[in-house]
């Protein structure tokens, strides 16, 4: 199957992928991104076509999501979106490694530095896309998961037996004849056949059949036998899993498990687009998430999507009588920071602020004015300041913003004073001085201080101007 590959942000023009022996429509793309966007796309577009007029021709844009999906009509190909902060690297390796990271962090893989590096090397020497490093990380984190053991619970069952165990159905004895030998019994016993290890043998399944990677196959055909005395899935396995301490080890698996059944259409037969795609800003927002939990550690607290008070007052009385709704759900900014001396907000936008408009290409500050009313809404409703944050490479892109890890960076304020800072993540210093851990984010005790610092400049107590 022909492939198109693009890296998060990038556009592609159609002439180049006929060239490279894809010779599809703008109307079947256009249909294809429909379904796409419909399916994984949230807050944002994961693919979108578009008109340059100057050239004349269509272009396929891929905005902040990575990941794949098959266009299964004629002609048949797959598209996928990779991974590439680190746009000027002469190899891949360095951001599918910082791809693979937030996953870990976000997604509670539990995997160590050495698995990461294992898993990129695998799919730098593959031949095959980006869906074949999903189907290696379920195959490997599985595998080393029943070297422990599979799961098992105690579940009711009816037979007949010619020992008493368990409960006798005395209706169903009374009714049986008098030299009958078997007995009707209930009784518990301890399987294997549970609904979460139905989802796992099922996404092995898959495995199994669409990977392209000789040794991924083998090892799914391997684990399967683990699995001989479990039936196929039943509609509504999966929302019948429930974790407890005796299987919360396989809830990192099972999410990738769900991820791939729900990705090749095996949860839902009618899916026309099977494929996988994660938004990176959501990782992003991990990310800096965990660094302001540990600068901070302990000196204040840090909430995720801390709901506010409504920016109308009386919301809830106006929408009933007019029969009508502002928004749904009160504002939630991205992070909330409480410290002693006061409190601030954070928007995390995985954005490139370097834009184009006609001939000539600006350095943004924000990228939307939209992201400044936010900010300042947010703020004013919290009673603090407020800190935008973007993903900075010293020397690729949004480099002109300050570096959030340095010492004395500048911030400013909003017209009436509410405190304003607008700061890049650095991500050269991933793997020098700032780490992404299995659960959390290690920082050089330095430039911990540092951003303590910059927390402390925005945070200001409850309604204060600078």
């Amino acid at each position: 199957m022909k492939r198109i590959t693009l890296y998060e942000f990038q556009r592609k023009y159609l002439s180049t992928i006929r060239t490279a022996g894809v010779d599809v429509t703008p109307e079947s793309l256009q249909k294809f991104f429909e379904v796409i966007n419909g399916l994984y796309g949230r807050e944002h577009e994961v693919l979108s076509l578009k008109y340059d007029t100057r050239r004349g021709e269509y272009y396929i844009r891929a905005h902040g999501s990575v990941g794949f999906a098959y266009h299964l009509g004629e002609p048949s190909f797959m598209i996928q979106v990779l991974p590439r902060p680190y746009k000027r690297d002469p190899d891949e390796a360095r951001s599918l490694r910082f791809f693979l990271s937030l996953m870990n962090l976000s997604g509670g893989l539990g995997l160590g530095r050495r698995e990461i590096d294992e898993a990129v090397s695998t799919y730098t020497r593959g031949k095959g896309g980006v869906h074949e490093l999903f189907l290696y990380l379920y195959a490997y984190l599985l595998g080393r998961e029943l070297f422990h053991g599979l799961y098992r619970e105690y579940s009711e069952v009816e037979e007949k037996l010619q020992t008493i165990r368990g409960r006798v159905l005395l209706s169903r004895l009374a009714r049986r004849p008098p030299l009958s030998r078997d007995v009707p019994v209930r009784h518990t016993v301890l399987d294997v056949d549970t609904a979460l290890n139905r989802v796992l043998k099922a996404a092995l399944e898959v495995v199994v059949e669409v990977s392209a990677w000789e040794g991924i196959a083998r090892a799914a055909e391997a684990l399967i036998r683990y699995f001989a005395d479990v039936g196929p899935l039943r509609q509504g396995d999966i929302e019948r899993v429930t974790f407890n301490p005796l299987n919360e080890r396989f809830r990192p698996t099972f999410h990738l498990a769900t991820m791939i059944l729900a990705g090749f259409g095996k949860l839902s037969p009618g899916l026309t687009v099977p494929g996988i795609f994660i938004e990176m800003d959501r990782l992003f927002e991990d990310l800096v998430y965990h660094t302001v939990l540990t600068a901070l550690s302990g000196r204040g607290r840090v909430h995720r999507q801390q709901p506010l008070p409504h920016i109308v007052r009386n919301a809830s009385e106006i929408e009933a009588k007019m029969g009508a709704v502002f928004t749904f759900g009160p504002p939630r900014p991205d992070i909330f920071v409480q410290m002693p001396g006061g409190r601030c907000i954070l928007e995390v936008k995985y954005r490139n602020l370097s834009v184009k408009m006609g001939d000539t290409r600006w350095r943004k500050l924000v990228r939307s004015s939209g992201e400044l009313y936010q900010a300042y809404s947010y703020s004013r409703i919290s009673g603090g300041g407020a800190l935008i944050v973007y993903p900075r490479l010293r020397g690729q892109y949004n480099g002109w913003l300050p570096d959030m890890f340095e010492e004395g960076v500048e911030t400013f304020s909003f017209f009436d004073g509410t405190p304003l800072g607008i700061v890049g993540y650095e991500l050269s210093r991933i793997g020098r001085e700032v780490f992404i851990a299995r659960r959390g984010v290690i920082l050089d005790r330095k430039i911990a201080g540092n951003v303590r610092n910059l927390l402390e400049s925005v945070c200001v107590p409850n309604g204060e101007k600078v």
